[in-house]
């Protein structure tokens, strides 16, 4: 029963002064440059330290959006099918930014074609896992994805983007965003209506894959186990109505809480 959730792996001033000729009536006043080494040196030594400062605020707002090095980057799969291929390559993306804040919780809205979902994601007990979900959301990422499997009293599993096309539909489950997250142990439980991260058998290797337990399934906290990362908070009834097929039409963060 492990397995089954197993899926292959799947952003100056300067000083002037005035001279005038006080014994010749008829000469003109003009103004005339006058040197002062003391408050050109101290402009001088402004002007470098304002430099000194954009530069480090380049450097501070470059690395911000510099891809989290948390997270490891995937290279393409030896031997897949050539439209699952293009379609990976199409749709992957860098990484969450180094800068992007993870909120304690937050209140995504998954609008689904059997009704509207509403989950709570934990941050503080899974910030790599939340930062991530938050990430693809906004870029819309999961809008337009389906629910690939389904298994009753067990799981209801969709976020691979190959399930999109029909013509790569038959490959989800393999799918991902081009990187992979690391697990993260916490003490979220495998209860019923959670949120957790499909992966393959290497316990650091989740990506985009989501599931929702429609039952208890503690077996899934054992040993390695699998990241749970927030609850269904609204719309149970809806999870449970899920079925193969279903699609996730778009995803919307609608609350945080920040740190």
């Amino acid at each position: 029963m492990k397995q089954l959730l197993w899926a292959l792996p799947l952003a100056l001033l300067g000083a002037t002064g005035c001279s005038s000729q006080a014994n010749d009536t008829t000469a003109t006043t003009e103004p005339v440059a006058i040197e002062t080494p003391a408050a050109n040196a101290t402009d001088a030594n402004a002007t470098d330290a304002n430099v000194t400062d954009a530069k480090a605020a380049d450097a501070n707002a470059a690395d911000a959006n510099a891809p989290d090095d948390a997270y490891r980057v995937t290279p393409a799969m030896p031997g897949l099918p050539a439209p699952a291929a293009t379609a990976l390559a199409k749709v992957k993306v860098p990484p969450p930014p180094k800068g992007m804040k993870v909120p304690d919780t937050a209140r995504v809205r998954l609008e689904t074609s059997k009704g509207p979902i509403v989950v709570e994601l934990n941050g503080k007990a899974a910030p790599l896992h939340v930062k991530s979900f938050l990430y693809l959301s906004q870029r819309g990422f999961y809008d337009g994805t389906q629910f690939h499997r389904y298994e009753p009293d067990f799981v209801i599993q969709g976020g691979d983007p190959l399930s999109k096309s029909e013509e790569t539909r038959e490959f989800a489950g393999i799918g991902g965003p081009g990187y992979e997250i690391p697990r993260e142990k916490n003490a979220l439980a495998h209860e019923a209506m959670v949120i957790a991260a499909a992966r393959s058998q290497d316990p650091d290797s989740a990506g985009s894959q989501f599931y929702f337990t429609l039952k208890p399934a503690p077996f899934l906290d054992e040993g390695d186990g699998y990241t749970v990362f927030g609850k269904v908070v609204e719309g149970e009834a809806n999870v449970f109505q899920l079925r193969k097929g279903d699609t996730l039409k778009k995803v919307t963060v609608i609350s945080e809480s920040a740190k």
